[in-house]
């Protein structure tokens, strides 16, 4: 099926001036037609437009992107593997930044003290991977995820100390995505006993960062929702599991942390 500039605008958010751009660059050309007629696109060039807004969801300048979409499945595979770990990684910095947050609060409203070393979690800058390799094989993770080093200061014992423990972390919660997906696709309930397992999981992953309050894990679902980050790396799985594991959350709140 062709999708014509004005369809593709409204289906990814892109400007028609930025398609018009893009189309006169090379970096996404029509199916067929050109720039001083209409322009239409099929789902190769659809594709082709997700991969350009995933490397500048990463901080990738335009003219960077270019050489890395080729037409090889291959590297496509490639990219999107490395373009999920980059989210994920987003996603272990969000949930510390929530963390920091509600610590910060509690203090200033005179409830808790907040150790010094924890004032600065989450905000640790992280650098990109290295793309994988052409045989698609794990990158070697380098970055500041996994060795925070700063001069004076011991790192908490909630922090990931190692790649082991990086990639360890995220087999356990991508286990806990696919057995929540395959829970929407068999028609179970958020409150049923088996999602509610599913969801304890979850709740015992988060843990190893640090212990939410009711409170707290309520408002983490509903951000799983709300931000665009979190809605691409669920949206992965299924449309449906970002409030899936929404609903699945609050419940375990109201019966486990309340």
């Amino acid at each position: 099926m062709a999708y014509s500039m004005v369809d593709v605008s409204g289906m990814s958010g892109v400007s028609l001036n930025e398609l018009s751009q893009y189309a006169e660059t090379g970096l996404l050309k029509p199916a067929f037609g050109d720039v001083d007629e209409d322009i239409y696109y099929e789902k190769q060039e659809l594709l082709r437009l997700q991969q350009i807004l995933f490397c500048k969801e990463v901080g990738m300048k335009e003219n960077e992107i270019a050489p890395m979409l080729r037409d090889n499945p291959q590297d496509v595979i490639r990219i999107m593997k490395q373009h999920r770990i980059d989210i994920l990684e987003k996603a272990l910095r969000l949930h510390g930044l929530i963390q920091t947050l509600d610590k910060t609060i509690s203090h200033l409203q005179g409830e808790h003290e907040i150790d010094e070393h924890d004032l600065y979690i989450g905000f640790v800058k992280k650098g990109r991977h290295q793309l994988l390799n052409e045989s698609g094989s794990d990158p070697v993770v380098n970055n500041d995820m996994n060795h925070v080093q700063t001069e004076g200061v011991q790192k908490s014992d909630q922090e990931i100390k190692s790649k082991e423990d990086y990639l360890d972390s995220q087999a356990k919660i991508d286990q806990v995505h696919l057995d929540l997906q395959q829970a929407i696709e068999d028609g179970l309930e958020p409150g049923s006993a088996k999602v509610q397992r599913i969801i304890g999981r979850h709740l015992e992953w988060i843990k190893g960062y640090y212990t939410p309050t009711a409170e707290i894990y309520r408002d983490l679902a509903n951000l799983y929702v709300e931000h665009k980050n979190f809605r691409q790396m669920y949206d992965g799985y299924h449309p449906r599991l970002a409030e899936f594991l929404r609903d699945g959350m609050m419940i375990k709140a109201e019966h486990d942390l309340s």
